[in-house]
């Protein structure tokens, strides 16, 4: 029988996957927990009777619960000057002792949080142990929409890991622009409203760039927190060039325990040319897996923007400008 996991000792095997939305975040979870896939059921697993047992992992594909800890201020992000603080409703309302989260009755509900946090992983672990055979799992936690409150989640779970995942900001933006356009998957299936302008997309343009920024700085200031041992970098353009090797080193610093003809197996049945063509394209949320298109994809305006909100970050991250 499966031992029902320990609440307070469940913390040391949270994983955050932290970064941006479209940066890869899906693709690496499904290459973390292969062969299991991704679904919507109890415990977001997937285990197809096509497909032998998984391993000691538990994907968790999105919990939005930074987005709660921490709401954005997104209504009003592009009048923010980045770095300056009272970008997050947290930061706005701290000093207010109405405000729930208000720093001066962080006494009582720090803590609390935590619990509550982590009883509710432990639930959904003990699920997974009942229903696949899992004994204290490791819980990857994909929270890209979430990265601007890493910061915030370092400090309520210090004891848990992040990976890194960064991607070149300017082809993050294009990504979205691309999504938020006429025909985009986000305006099929999300409800957005299409961008249909020149000066709606400029200002999509900024917003999505504060946005980037934001959540690169958030997540750097949680990796900083927790230690150097505790977390990790995955840059997406080097997962694209080399899967299998950056697979190899994630796997080794999780301590997965697969071999290397199971990693080379992950590889092959996540590459995007082996994806089926209803989940493809720029209709649908797995796009093209080519860095480097906002070159030709975005005007000179929408160039000349980026470059002055996150030029200076990605020559700090090594980007070429």
């Amino acid at each position: 029988m499966v031992a029902a996991p320990d609440a307070s000792s469940l913390e040391e095997r949270l994983v955050w996957i932290f970064g941006s939305p479209r940066s890869g975040s899906t693709w690496l979870l499904r290459l973390l927990i292969h062969p299991w896939g991704l679904d919507n059921s109890r415990e977001g697993i997937d285990r197809s009777r096509f497909r032998p047992a998984g391993g000691n992992v538990l994907p968790v594909n999105e919990s939005y619960l930074p987005m709660h800890l921490a709401p954005l201020r997104e209504s009003t992000v592009a009048s923010i000057e980045v770095g300056g603080g009272r970008l997050l409703l947290n930061d706005q309302r701290a000093a207010d002792p109405a405000y729930f989260f208000s720093d001066a009755y962080r006494g009582t509900w720090e803590e609390g949080t935590r619990r509550l946090v982590l009883e509710r992983f432990a639930a959904q672990a003990r699920d997974a142990g009942a229903e696949h055979g899992i004994d204290d799992p490791l819980m990857l936690i994909k929270e890209p929409n979430g990265s601007h409150a890493a910061d915030v989640v370092a400090r309520l779970l210090p004891r848990s890991r992040i990976v890194f995942l960064l991607r070149d900001g300017r082809d993050v933006v294009d990504s979205m622009l691309e999504a938020d356009s006429p025909g985009g998957w986000r305006t099929r299936n999300d409800g957005v409203l299409a961008i249909t302008t020149a000066e709606d997309r400029l200002s999509a343009v900024r917003r999505q760039a504060h946005l980037w920024l934001i959540r690169t700085i958030a997540v750097e200031r949680a990796c900083e927190a927790i230690g150097p041992d505790r977390w990790i970098r995955v840059r997406y353009e080097d997962l694209l060039a080399d899967t299998e090797g950056e697979l190899t080193r994630l796997d080794e610093w999780l301590g997965l325990e697969r071999s290397p003809a199971g990693r080379q197996r992950a590889v092959r049945a996540n590459r995007f040319n082996s994806l089926r063509n209803r989940i493809r394209g720029r209709r649908n949320g797995v796009r093209a897996a080519s860095p480097g298109l906002w070159r030709t994809n975005m005007s000179q305006p929408e160039q000349e923007a980026l470059n002055e909100l996150i030029g200076p970050k990605l020559a700090e991250l090594g980007y070429p400008l």
